[in-house]
């Protein structure tokens, strides 16, 4: 199977190398890598062209944002799997994507899913939090469950079945997505126990108190526009927990 591996940056110079290096020095060779920058002028764009000759597709242009420039990417894909890694983000060894192609191999599933460590910023061995997934259970969505995105690998006809990310939501996109495609449309998903993904800390929707409120908000809205109701739990114990897992980080 071929792997589409998608990263959106806009001006990160700092680690937009890393996260090239780990997915160029994956075992698994099927891969196209699409980087699509938002016009970078830090030197961004200059670190990813010292890789040109081992990335499939460059696209550098202004945007509506990271969720404008994820669907670019997605809309470029060729491959029979998709899977988005952000800039600050990398992959934990080289043989990530063997293990999630092995795991598409053995099953039936429409998208696979790991775990995600949050690591300090310059110390990248040193774990902030562990971010187990555990098993998916059919609704439990309505209790706060969800895949960490980037280690979130789904088959690109599910994409075109489905849909792209939802431009209206600022910080919540990727949520309301996951959440269409496996708690609305109950695609097939497949757990891989281990850590795919090592997340620097400072997202934009952890980076503060008051934005992780208002990604809560943005989470129940996305319930909203796939026609669905949360139980009491998800609008009330889901924002506690992550309020408590800022403050605990």
């Amino acid at each position: 199977m071929k792997v589409t591996i998608i990263t959106v940056v806009f001006n990160n110079i700092n680690t937009i190398q890393h996260a090239i290096q780990s997915v160029i020095s994956q075992t698994y060779k099927n891969i196209e890598y699409i980087i699509i920058d938002g016009g970078s002028t830090d030197g961004t764009l200059e670190k990813i062209n010292e890789y040109k000759d081992q990335i499939s597709q460059l696209i550098s242009e202004p945007d509506k944002g990271i969720y404008d420039a994820m669907n670019k990417g997605v809309n470029r894909a060729t491959g029979d799997i998709v899977a988005i890694l952000n800039s600050d983000d990398f992959y934990t060894n080289e043989f990530v994507i063997e293990k999630v192609v092995k795991k598409f191999s053995e099953s039936d599933c429409d998208g696979v899913y790991g775990d995600l460590d949050y690591v300090d910023n310059v110390e990248l061995d040193r774990i902030t939090r562990h971010w187990k997934s555990g098993h998916y259970k059919d609704g439990a969505f309505l209790y706060g469950w969800m895949p960490p995105h980037p280690s979130f690998f789904v088959k690109n006809d599910t994409y075109r079945k489905y849909g792209i990310f939802n431009l209206s939501l600022k910080s919540a996109a990727d949520y309301e997505l996951m959440l269409r495609f496996i708690h609305k449309n109950k695609i097939e998903i497949c757990y891989l126990p281990e850590v795919l993904v090592k997340m620097r800390i400072g997202g934009a929707s952890n980076s503060s108190l008051k934005n992780r409120l208002a990604a809560n908000r943005e989470d129940r809205r996305a319930w909203k526009l796939n026609g669905l109701t949360p139980y009491f739990f998800t609008i009330t114990l889901k924002p506690l927990r992550k309020i408590f897992q800022f403050i605990l980080r």
